[in-house]
């Protein structure tokens, strides 16, 4: 879904780390340059799946937490990937395989999620200033974008849209993002699915709370979209996931460009910070009576107040597989 979908450029690639939550666009030239529409996902069939199992490879960040006799897992994940990326690595493979449930930020299988989807999506734009709308429609046309899509939906979850729309042509697709792949392993497993928060909780941190918010989240996210800087933090961001550096994750907020401002500041902490406690406890709570496999964007995983860190003080011993 897009709501782990916030604002664009830097702050996309947080949110799209966060939910689904972590993509930013591409660079302005690379915009302006690009006359055709974003490439199109090619469909997951068996020959996409036999070529992506071929090369299947660990990639992200895997920890096993463990307490009172059962070992669950917690996996930091981007939510979006490549088509050669379609598929579990080994050992990634072998933990989902020993939990009994599987659980995500938010279980988009449950029908009321996505009823609540749905409503947000068919509530007016907060009002804002003329050039910003104009901007967006502009930008929105350019990514062959439907036009009667910006009719209806908040503004601040468009703009995520053309995040979206421009990393296509990277090649980064939320089909084949790592929840993607562990919800269709598990539900062919019958292995039940849950989410760690409702989506009420997710789209507090990602909607503005007032017009003037709404109006500077899209005007600084249409911004960043045209900043060829964005386009380097999201190559570094994928390449970190890709490669495992966790070193280079935690030193994220050192080479993002994001995290300069005071509301930059605000707006993280209520992408991530404010999210994780409760998050950490659903995970505690289920882990009483089930391995848990619990897949959530990789920025929830760092720190002192990151997802392994909260659950070692819950009294879990928490030790990184890779």
């Amino acid at each position: 879904m897009w709501a782990s979908l916030a604002t664009c450029g830097h702050r996309v690639v947080r949110w799209v780390l966060v939910f689904l939550g972590g993509i930013c666009a591409l660079s302005a030239a690379l915009a302006q340059a690009a006359k055709s529409c974003p490439p199109p996902a090619e469909v997951p069939d068996r020959q996409l799946l036999a070529r992506a199992q071929q090369q299947a490879a660990d990639r992200g960040f895997l920890w096993r937490i463990s307490r009172g006799g059962r070992d669950s897992f917690l996996y930091g994940t981007i939510h979006a990937g490549r088509a050669d990326w379609f598929a579990l690595g080994p050992r990634v493979e072998a933990a989902l395989f020993r939990t009994g449930l599987l659980a995500l930020e938010v279980n988009l299988t449950d029908p009321r999620v996505l009823q609540s989807l749905q409503q947000v999506m068919k509530q007016p734009s907060l009002p804002m200033a003329a050039d910003v709308t104009r901007s967006l429609r502009d930008a929105w046309a350019g990514e062959c974008l439907n036009a009667a899509d910006l009719e209806t939906g908040p503004a601040e979850l468009h703009v995520t849209q053309l995040a979206v729309a421009r990393a296509q042509r990277e090649g980064l697709f939320p089909l084949y993002g790592a929840e993607s792949v562990l919800l269709m392993r598990s539900l062919a497993a019958q292995r039940p699915v849950v989410g760690l928060e409702r989506i009420e909780t997710q789209l507090e941190a990602l909607l503005a709370r007032d017009p003037a918010e709404a109006e500077a989240m899209v005007r600084a996210s249409l911004e960043e979209l045209d900043d060829p800087r964005t386009s380097q933090v999201l190559r570094r961001l994928v390449g970190a996931w890709n490669s495992s550096d966790l070193g280079d994750l935690e030193r994220y907020g050192d080479w993002c460009g994001c995290l300069e401002t005071e509301s930059q500041r605000e707006q993280h902490a209520r992408l991530i910070d404010v999210r994780n406690p409760g998050m950490a406890a659903e995970i505690d709570r289920l882990h009483r009576d089930v391995s848990v496999f619990a897949a959530v964007g990789a920025l929830h995983m760092t720190g002192p107040t990151g997802l392994p860190a909260l659950l070692a003080a819950r009294g879990f011993k928490v030790s990184r597989v890779f």
